[in-house]
């Protein structure tokens, strides 16, 4: 039996231990009774879920969809069990009850050893992030196919004093800690951003933003995340963690190896400058200076630098913010956030194109919001906007790392999951689809909306001249889910 910690589900008001948690512990399991909303904030490696402890059927469809880790579900009953195996990730046991204790330590450790086996190459075996070697890959990648305008950064962050966590509390401890240092970039990164760990208490992370200012700005806010105090139940006391984070703005000509040595160094100018804290390459790295010669002369030519530069930061600002608002405009939908009409088509060409040539699966999605025109009928017109607002954030907030979201028109969404397997992108719909059905929608006078979606999913085939036939499969698909009664997923047939 490995270190791993368990948080078992338990309702609000229990008031003892349950006794299946107990026989874990004897048979040598760290165990740990929480509530669902705190068990999120626990260090531990893996969940167990009793359908018994929580209200209703929407309650069970979030707390299957809310949490990445590897979750045992306990099924107290056969409509709970049918729930569990829809919306559960591919990663997940269910267990229908009652089943003996060492039944139940059986599918644990099987849910272990999988978890452990499914570190595919590409994937660090400590935090599911990608390893070295695959941010290195998709570094290049984007480097290599970055369009004009495009605004993307390099932050490269290091916690600060991890080896004295590590030699305080053990590294199976630390290991936990680097699996929430994980969980909280994770959480506040965008669904198009990569994040990997490149070694011990290392970090990287890849951002894609509409404009420079915001890249910084959500650069500090990733950061900040990472303050949240994080629960360690074997030392029973919380550990805070901080990090040193160096960014760098990406350039098309620029090399996998400078843009790492940039950020690099600009990491290591925040470790100097005192810790925790962000500091960008363009900003750290000085200019040349001149040799004094006269002191008059070196009066004026300082005057001149520093009046020249203010001009020419004013006039570069004021270019760079029409610049980046015109671009922002042009790619953003300006209702929800998400990647507009002209965004998807653009990319969706280059996603098609790239699959064909990788041999890769390519999943795509169309996400068509129920009885939407009655939405707007019944609620009025502003109520219809902060749905989809709502909506947008939901599926945004729910897709992986790798997929990306853009409004299609109307109520209609298009999720795009690169390198994606048929049955692993209809899970991820399966997840979008709980999220929204459990979601609290309201009207602009505060009275509760019923929000459903129907989706089509489909995936590229070898005959695809253009992304037109895969758009019309997810579209004929998506036809299906609402002729067979709306709110469900429907996978696409193949390509003739």
């Amino acid at each position: 039996m490995g270190p791993e910690t368990i948080v078992w589900i338990v309702p609000d008001d229990a008031s003892q231990a349950d006794i299946a948690a107990a026989d874990l512990r004897k048979a040598g399991y760290t165990v740990i009774e929480q509530s669902l909303a705190a068990a999120s904030r626990l260090a531990a490696d893996l969940r167990v879920l009793p359908t018994a402890s929580l209200a209703d059927e929407a309650t069970l469809r979030l707390a299957c969809a809310a949490d990445r880790r590897p979750t045992l579900v306990l099924a107290h009953d056969e409509a709970a069990e049918a729930v569990a195996l829809e919306v559960c990730d591919l990663r997940d046991e269910v267990v229908r009850l009652p089943q003996a204790p060492q039944h139940v330590a059986a599918r644990l450790e099987r849910l272990i050893r999988r978890e452990r086996d499914s570190a595919w190459l590409h994937r660090d075996a400590v935090t599911g992030l990608l390893n070295r070697r695959a941010f290195g890959l998709r570094l290049r990648k984007v480097l290599e196919e970055m369009l004009p305008g495009e605004v993307r950064g390099l932050v490269r962050l290091d916690l600060d004093r991890f080896r004295l966590l590590n030699d305080e509390f053990g590294h199976a401890v630390g290991d936990q800690l680097l699996r929430s240092a994980a969980e909280l970039l994770a959480a506040g990164a965008s669904p198009e951003d990569s994040i990997g760990r490149v070694g011990g208490d290392e970090f990287v992370l890849l951002l894609s933003r509409y404009d420079l200012q915001t890249l910084v700005n959500d650069a500090h806010a990733l950061l900040k995340r990472l303050s949240v105090p994080i629960e360690v139940p074997s030392a029973g006391r919380s550990v805070v963690l901080t990090a040193s984070a160096g960014m760098t703005v990406l350039r098309p000509h620029f090399t996998e190896s400078e843009v790492m040595r940039q950020a690099d160094a600009a990491m290591y100018e925040a470790k100097g400058a005192g810790r925790n804290r962000l500091m960008c390459f363009e900003t750290a790295a000085g200019g040349y200076v001149a040799p004094d010669i006269d002191a008059d002369l070196d009066r004026f030519n300082e005057v001149t630098k520093v009046f020249s530069d203010r001009l020419a930061r004013i006039v570069g600002d004021m270019g760079r913010r029409l610049v980046e608002g015109a671009r922002r405009q042009a790619l953003q939908d300006a209702l929800t956030g998400a990647h507009n009409r002209r965004y998807f088509d653009e990319r969706l060409a280059r996603e098609v194109s790239q699959a064909h040539r990788s041999g890769r699966p390519l999943a795509l999605a169309l996400l068509d919001i129920d009885d939407f025109h009655g939405i707007n009928a019944n609620f009025g017109w502003p109520s219809g906007d902060g749905v989809l607002r709502e909506f947008a954030a939901l599926a945004g907030g729910n897709v992986r790392l790798v997929d990306w979201l853009a409004r299609y028109g109307g109520e209609e969404f298009c999720v795009v999951l690169p390198d994606t397997t048929a049955e692993a992108a209809v899970t991820v719909m399966e997840r979008i689809r709980a999220a929204v059905g459990g979601h609290r929608f309201e009207a602009t006078d505060g009275r509760p909306v019923s929000v459903t979606v129907s989706v089509g999913v489909a995936m590229t085939a070898p005959g695809d001249d253009s992304p037109v036939a895969l758009v019309d499969r997810a579209g004929r698909a998506c036809l299906r889910a609402k002729a067979a009664g709306k709110n469900r997923v429907v996978l696409g047939d193949a390509a003739a």
